[in-house]
């Protein structure tokens, strides 16, 4: 097996984010990156376990899966998902079962090593899709434990992922047989911009206008922030998903920018457009753009987790929570909500204030609805 580069397999998440059909494809490659032999998105809807994307080769797998009622048996369901919470983002087996476990249970023994299965690292991410969204990558049991590095590198990676169904969510999700996605895009219920590395706009969307002079101003053709003195944050988010190279520094992550008169925020995605996204929105070559999709906080029903996530340097199931309680919710309101033990919710909260500095859930609320303003 050719192990692909970490760059090249960015690009491919990037690049299929509106090509649906690609994806499985991609899934592939991004599993090869840990020596996995297919990875599956898992997302959570009101209406039980989904599966929107999964690589071709386990597909005999999840077939089998759901057909054979493996869900009920799966020892990953059965509320020890809780552990996750206090090594962040992704896990790995040991962390949900024990040793004795993987030797004896019939999900590992029957089921997994039926298809030449054993080994599961499974990243959790945010998206609009369901609560939670797990991103998890299956290798053989003879390929022994995923490490640390291993993990690292399938968080990151997810991260890009969860960036890469941002766009596909709001964009190539709305798109139709007899419209373009230039089309579509021209008619997103968010704002979005379409730059180039040195912030010359080349598309910007109808609900675009209803920002500019607000948050942001076009001058001379390039896009800048309306509030000056964060012409540097808008520019770095830009070169971060212009020159998404394997460094960290290159990860996704949110920013917020203040309106001209400094009495509200908006958050700001960015994401590279590349490959078959900017030939579907009709980007000529050889420049690479960037795609900027916007909203108002004061827009949002509760505050994006990805956003608390970033700024308070949060995991993904911490910032959920805070998002969850920032909207009015009890600790036990949240804790149903997100599937969580009231006393799981309790230990993560505790969590939360040690890394946010505050002692009170009421100024962990106003702290969250700070970014808001």
């Amino acid at each position: 097996m050719n192990v692909p580069q970490f760059d090249d397999v960015v690009h491919d998440i990037y690049g299929v984010a509106l090509s649906a059909e690609l994806w499985p494809q991609t899934l592939d490659a991004v599993a090869a990156l840990s020596g996995s032999k297919g990875a599956i998105l898992y997302v959570k809807t009101p209406d039980g376990w989904t599966f929107p994307v999964h690589s071709p080769s386990v597909t005999p797998a999840l077939e089998a899966y759901v057909e054979e009622g493996w869900e009920s048996r799966n020892p990953w369901l059965q509320n020890r998902l809780e552990a996750g919470f206090r090594i962040g983002d992704v896990y790995r087996d040991f962390d949900v079962v024990t040793r004795e476990e993987m030797d004896t249970n019939p999900f590992y023994t029957e089921f997994l090593r039926r298809f030449g299965l054993g080994r599961q690292m499974v990243a959790i991410i945010y998206s609009e899709l369901g609560n939670p969204t797990c991103f998890v990558v299956h290798r053989e049991m003879a390929k022994g434990p995923f490490g640390t590095d291993e993990m690292q590198t399938h968080l990151r990676i997810a991260r890009h992922l969860e960036q890469s169904l941002r766009i596909n969510t709001h964009l190539g999700q709305l798109s139709s047989e007899n419209a373009s996605l230039s089309e579509v895009f021209n008619t997103m219920k968010r704002p979005a911009f379409i730059v180039d590395g040195d912030l010359n706009l080349k598309k910007a969307n109808k609900k675009a206008s209803e920002v500019l002079g607000r948050f942001f101003v076009n001058g001379e053709g390039k896009l800048a922030p309306a509030a000056s003195h964060e012409t540097e944050t808008l520019h770095s988010a830009v070169r971060r998903a212009h020159d998404f190279a394997g460094q960290e520094e290159g990860d996704p992550r949110p920013i917020t920018l203040s309106s001209k008169d400094g009495d509200e925020r908006i958050v700001v995605w960015s994401a590279p457009l590349v490959g078959h996204s900017a030939d579907g929105l009709g980007l000529d070559a050889p420049g690479r753009h960037v795609l900027l999709l916007a909203q108002p906080l004061s827009d949002q029903q509760r505050i994006d987790p990805t956003v608390i996530r970033s700024v308070y340097a949060l995991t993904t199931g911490e910032a959920r929570l805070a998002s969850v309680l920032a909207a009015g919710r009890t600790v036990k309101e949240a804790a149903i909500e997100l599937g969580l033990a009231e006393s799981t919710a309790r230990l993560v909260l505790n969590r939360i204030f040690k890394k946010m500095g505050v002692h009170r859930q009421p100024d962990l609320v106003a702290r969250i609805l700070e970014l808001g303003r």
